[in-house]
C-alpha cells in the first residue's frame, strides 16, 4: 500500500472497528502521517465519547430510518434500533473490498450532504480570510495552573491558562517543557480530582498549544489538566503514563 490510508478505513479504524486487512496494519507500521492523523481521529472520539454532554439519545422517528432505507435500497421496515445488531457489525472485521463496496452503495446517499458541506466550507473560508488579518480577542484569564512532573518525568515542567473571550469561548493555553520519545504523543487532558472523569482536548503538537473547551464542560468539576504521553497503539484511552498534572485554580 504506497498510498496513505482511505479516508474512510482511516475512519473506521479510529472508531476502533478490526481492519482485517494486513495492508493496512503494515502501512501503519510504516507510515507515521496516517499513525498522527488516526490518533488525532481517536482524540475526537474520545472526546464524543466522554461524559461532555452526556444526555439519553433520542431516537430518530421512523420517516427518517425509512428515508435512508430507501436511499440504500434496503428492505422495508430496516432500522438499526438494536444494541446487539450494533455490536454484531462492529465486531465484523473491516476489509478493504467491503469499504469499497460499500462506498459504491452509498454514495447516492451522501452526494447532497458532502455538497452542502462543500459549500459551507467555501463560506466559511471566505469568512476566514477576511477576517484573517483581525487580530484575535486574546480573552481574559480565568483560571490558571503550574503543571508538575510525575514521578516517571522527572525535570518536566507545564504551565496551563484558562482564557474567555468576548463571545464566551474559553481556551486553554498550554506550554510543556519535556523531553519525549519521537514515538509517543502527547495529549491534553481535563480530569476529575478523583480521576473518575476524563476529556480529551487534542495532541500537544510542539512545545505550546491552545485548545478551544466545549462549552459543556464544568471546570469546577474537570478542574485537573493532565498532559500524557501517547504511544500509536490504536487506543483511544489515557495511556496512564502522565508527564505533567496540575489543578486549576477555579
Amino acid at each position: 500500500m504506497d498510498q496513505h490510508l482511505d479516508p474512510e478505513i482511516a475512519a473506521l479504524t479510529a472508531l476502533g472497528e478490526p481492519v482485517a486487512d494486513a495492508r493496512v496494519s503494515g502501512h501503519l507500521e510504516s507510515c507515521e502521517s496516517c499513525r498522527l492523523e488516526i490518533k488525532a481521529l481517536r482524540s475526537t472520539v474520545t472526546l464524543a465519547r466522554s461524559t461532555v454532554g452526556e444526555h439519553e439519545l433520542t431516537e430518530p422517528p421512523a420517516h427518517v430510518w425509512n428515508s435512508i432505507s430507501a436511499e440504500l435500497g434496503l428492505a422495508a421496515g430496516v432500522v438499526p434500533n438494536r444494541v446487539a445488531d450494533v455490536e454484531a457489525v462492529v465486531a465484523e472485521p473491516v476489509r478493504l473490498d467491503d469499504v469499497r463496496a460499500r462506498r459504491a452503495g452509498i454514495r447516492r446517499f451522501i452526494a447532497p450532504v458532502l455538497a452542502s458541506a462543500a459549500a459551507a466550507a467555501l463560506v466559511t473560508a471566505g469568512v476566514l480570510s477576511w477576517s484573517a488579518g483581525a487580530p484575535r480577542d486574546p480573552g481574559v484569564t480565568v483560571a490558571s495552573a503550574q503543571l508538575d512532573a510525575l514521578p516517571d518525568w522527572v525535570g518536566a515542567a507545564g504551565q496551563a491558562t484558562v482564557a474567555e473571550r468576548a463571545d464566551g469561548e474559553r481556551v486553554i493555553r498550554i506550554a510543556l517543557d519535556a523531553v519525549v520519545d519521537d514515538d509517543l504523543v502527547r495529549e491534553v487532558w481535563l480530569l476529575t480530582e478523583s480521576v473518575d472523569g476524563l476529556i480529551s482536548l487534542g495532541l500537544l503538537d510542539g512545545p505550546t498549544g491552545e485548545f478551544v473547551i466545549p462549552a459543556t464542560v464544568d471546570l469546577t468539576r474537570f478542574s485537573v489538566v493532565d498532559i500524557s504521553a501517547e504511544p500509536v497503539d490504536g487506543d483511544p484511552t489515557h495511556s496512564g503514563n502522565s508527564i505533567v498534572r496540575g489543578a486549576l485554580d477555579v
